[in-house]
Parts: structure tokens; sequence; C-alpha cells
């Protein structure tokens, strides 16, 4: 009988392993490993705190999260975000530029907008506005309505018809901080008069749009 011949596998085997063992290498160089990459990603570790005074919101954002740092922003008047297409930039941080903070930690901001600057550059004093018209007063702090707060008083020193202010916090001259509460005290006197006469009585006279409904003095006051 013919002798069945053996054969052997073993270089066979050898060889086609070695071959994927080559393809996955050259894989893992074209497309990256995903475990490894997440293995080797740095990990933050605590340090000093980077200065982000006239940073931009976004820039410090950028920063503090590579860090592992969450971000509180607060602008003037409480807001704590930034009007859309505008540009906000940092003022104020705590804890202070410098300070060892670790992963983790919060660091809170206070932002003013570019015009909202302009106007504490511009104001660096708080101005005499007692004596100014309403408009006058509602013109110069338009940009920083937010922290303006108005009282109104009836008096008789002020020419009917008109609203003028008649008392402000701080004083003038006073610093003016950036997002510091402006308090104004609007004094006015429209004139009203009681009509009819003889003992009939009548109703007040408010001179009232007859299309909206509305006064006409209160339709230009900032609180109605």
């Amino acid at each position: 009988m013919a002798r069945r011949k053996s054969v052997n596998l073993f270089w066979p085997i050898m060889i086609a392993a070695l071959v994927m063992a080559g393809c996955m290498n050259l894989v893992n160089s074209v497309f990256g490993d995903e475990e490894t990459a997440v293995k080797a990603a740095p990990v933050p570790s605590p340090g000093p705190l980077p200065n982000l005074a006239r940073n931009s919101l976004d820039q410090a954002k950028s920063q503090l999260e590579s860090r592992g740092l969450r971000l509180v922003a607060e602008g003037i008047g409480g807001r704590d975000y930034c009007f859309q297409d505008a540009y906000c930039f940092i003022y104020r941080m705590t804890p202070k530029a410098g300070t060892v903070v670790k992963p983790g930690d919060e660091v809170q901001v206070r932002f003013v907008t570019g015009p909202e600057w302009g106007f504490y550059k511009d104001h660096r004093r708080m101005p005499k506005v007692v004596g100014w018209s309403e408009d006058r007063a509602k013109r110069v702090f338009d940009l920083v309505s937010e922290v303006v707060e108005t009282d109104e008083k009836e008096v008789s020193t002020v020419p009917k018809g008109e609203s003028r202010v008649i008392g402000q916090s701080p004083k003038a001259g006073t610093r003016l901080r950036i997002g510091q509460t402006i308090k104004l005290v609007i004094g006015y006197n429209y004139g009203w008069s009681t009509s009819g006469g003889g003992g009939g009585g009548g109703g007040v006279d408010t001179d009232v749009h007859h299309d909206s409904h509305e006064s006409r003095f209160c339709s230009r006051r900032w609180w109605c």
C-alpha cells in the first residue's frame, strides 16, 4: 500500500498570522486606535489661572474648557449671556489671575459689551443730571438702561406738561463703577385740571390718545 504523505502546516499558518498582524498595524497607523488615543489624551492638571481680563467670552471659554474648568459669566444687570453679534469682553474675574486651580473648579467672570464699555469710558464719573429733561436722561443712559432705576414724584416746581430729573444717586462727580446701580427721581407736572363747574364735579383731563388709549405722557415714560 502507498504511504500517505503528511503535510506540515506550521509555516503557512505563521506566514498568514504575520500578514494579518501587519495589516492591522497598517490600519491603526492610518485610522488610529481609538482606545489608544483616549489613553494618550493629556489629563488637565492643577495650575495658575491665566489673566482673562479683556478677553472675549468665547476666548475665555475655550481656555477654561481646555483645562477642565467651569465658566460662570454675568453681565451688567445680571444678564448671563452675550447678545447675538455683540462683542463681549471680561473686565473682572474670580478667583484672581495666578490663583492655582484644579480641573472642575468654577471661574466667575463679569463682562460688558463694546457699547457698554464705551459708556463707562466716556462717563468715568457720574454726571450732574438733576435738571435734565427725562428724554435727555434716557438718551444718555440708554446703553446701560439695565442698571438704571427710576422713581417718579409729582412736583409743582417743574413746568406744566414736562418731566425732569429732580434727584440722582450716586451724586454728581462720584466715580462710576461698571455695573453700579444708577437711581433717578423724575419730577413731573402734567398740569391736569378738573373739568366741570359748580357742585357737579367732573373727571380728570388726562389727554389720552384716541387711537392707542394711552396717556400722552405715559407713552414717553420708561416704566409705562
